[in-house]
């Protein structure tokens, strides 16, 4: 049987390989007994799903802030070092 460690290792390995199916059912049968090397699967799940929606979607770089929206950061940023000092 795996220890919560080696299964959250697996966990990720698994999104890159196919492992074996007596390796997966062991982990299956841990996610059964340990909630929370569980719930760390569907939350890794999860990301991996919404990371992969975001590909081919604009990049960070081509992504620009309004004027306002920058005046906005540069005045809260004042203000912060105002509080500050």
């Amino acid at each position: 049987m795996y220890k919560c460690k080696e299964i959250i290792e697996l966990t990720s390995k698994e999104m890159d390989t196919t492992l074996p199916w007596v390796i997966r059912m062991e982990m299956k049968l841990h996610f059964l007994m340990c909630k929370t090397c569980s719930q760390y699967a569907k939350q890794l799940q999860f990301m991996n799903k919404a990371l992969s929606a975001l590909e081919g979607h604009a990049h960070a770089e081509n992504c620009q802030l309004s004027e306002s929206a920058k005046q906005r950061i540069a005045q809260k940023m004042q203000q912060a070092k105002k509080i500050a000092k």
